[in-house]
């Protein structure tokens, strides 16, 4: 029995081993292939992404935080760079055709009112967070190329049978088929933390991962449809948090456009909510229905709106429902208030903001493994002292 438990984690380096380098291989393969137009971009550029290791990044890395080999933890460290960084050079080489329609510009403005909402989330998630940089910059570069190819082939042609002024294809297809691609590296997440017991990443992590997801998606729409803009004032309060979130007009009255990172990141917090604290909480599939049900409210209405083709009374009736687009901007800074406050409680400790970023690996263990209790017995301290105390 005990060469079997001593071959068992060399067995797995290895494999860890020969995954990293065929995705490296993968990845340059895709690479070639599409400069030398063997393979048409879209193709390419997903074999290129997926073969960087970022999807194995993304449902590893919380692995590799509570590995207990430190060899092992430094294989996936450096199978997850040299992915980001080979992804880094697919995203450089596509700028030129995605920026094609507007330029740099507005391309390098949207990106900064990006990663301004981004940097405010990971500011807020730092006391409980569990997750590496890696990981959410994995995620956003998979939205950025990778998801937004996969949105293309689905729902491009029935766009093209039925056109762009068709309701079913552009507000009705387009919205639903966006938002459940946007959610499959958060699938990956919460399927590895969900088999876990011993140790579990923070709601707020997985969170993150939603909105570095759907901001890549939004950064490469923005690019190729020509616009892109950074205003702290477009929409009084709320772009102060979300200086991308656009404004329009409806029937005269004045729109919010929230985007898809606000979009993802709200429909994966309330998802990752329900299931991780089933036990504390009765009904807990509330939330994720009630944010489903805001996103696909807003963004179907709007793209119906864009259409032209919407009645005025329904125009009407949806911008009040929706709060005038405001809706699940406001349910997301509601729902991330709400869940700070309870997972700070969970993982205790004093207020350490050096421990934030970069994030401690024994500090991140910590924190994982008392959220993994919390969530599994049912119990939420009712201090941070306790809960310090515990650890």
């Amino acid at each position: 029995m005990g060469a079997a438990v001593t071959r068992a984690p060399a067995t797995g380096d290895r494999m860890i081993v020969i995954v990293g380098g065929g995705s490296v291989a993968l990845s340059i393969a895709a690479m070639l292939a599409r400069f030398a137009g063997v393979l048409p971009d879209g193709l390419a550029t997903i074999f290129a992404l997926v073969g960087a290791g970022i999807g194995l990044k993304v449902a590893l890395s919380y692995a590799a935080r509570s590995a207990s080999s430190a060899a092992r933890t430094r294989m996936m460290t450096l199978v997850s760079t040299v992915g980001l960084a080979i992804s880094g050079l697919v995203v450089l080489a596509s700028l030129p055709r995605i920026t094609k329609a507007a330029g740099l510009h507005p391309f390098a403005m949207d990106l900064a009112a990006q990663l301004w909402t981004l940097a405010l989330l990971m500011l807020v998630a730092g006391p409980v967070r569990t997750l590496g940089w890696r990981a959410f910059v994995g995620a956003g570069l998979t939205g950025l190329l990778g998801l937004t190819a996969l949105a293309r082939l689905v729902g491009t042609p029935l766009v093209e049978k039925l056109g762009t002024s068709s309701i079913l294809a552009t507000a009705v297809w387009v919205p639903i088929t966006e938002e459940a691609l946007k959610l499959l590296p958060v699938a990956l997440v919460l399927r590895m933390a969900m088999r876990r017991t011993v140790a579990r990443p923070s709601v707020l992590d997985v969170t993150m991962i939603g909105a570095w997801t759907g901001g890549g998606f939004n950064l490469f729409e923005n690019a190729t449809a020509g616009r892109g803009a950074f205003s702290l004032a477009a929409n009084p309060l709320l772009s102060l948090l979300f200086p991308s979130e656009g404004k329009g007009t409806a029937s005269g009255w004045t729109v919010a456009q929230m985007g898809h990172m606000g979009h993802t990141a709200l429909i994966v917090l309330g998802v990752s909510f329900a299931l991780m604290y089933r036990r504390q909480f009765s009904r807990t599939w509330i939330a994720p229905v009630a944010a489903i049900a805001a996103v696909l409210g807003e963004h179907c209405s709007q793209n119906a709106i864009v259409t032209g083709h919407l009645n005025s009374v329904v125009t009407k009736i949806s911008i009040v429902l929706t709060l005038g687009g405001r809706l699940t901007s406001l349910m997301l800074i509601g729902g991330v208030a709400y869940v700070i406050a309870l997972e700070w409680r969970v993982v205790g400790g004093a207020f350490a903001p050096k421990a934030w970023f970069p994030l401690p690996q024994a500090e991140a263990q910590r924190r994982s493994r008392l959220l993994a209790a919390a969530q599994a017995t049912g119990r939420v301290p009712m201090s941070r002292a306790s809960a310090g105390g515990a650890a």
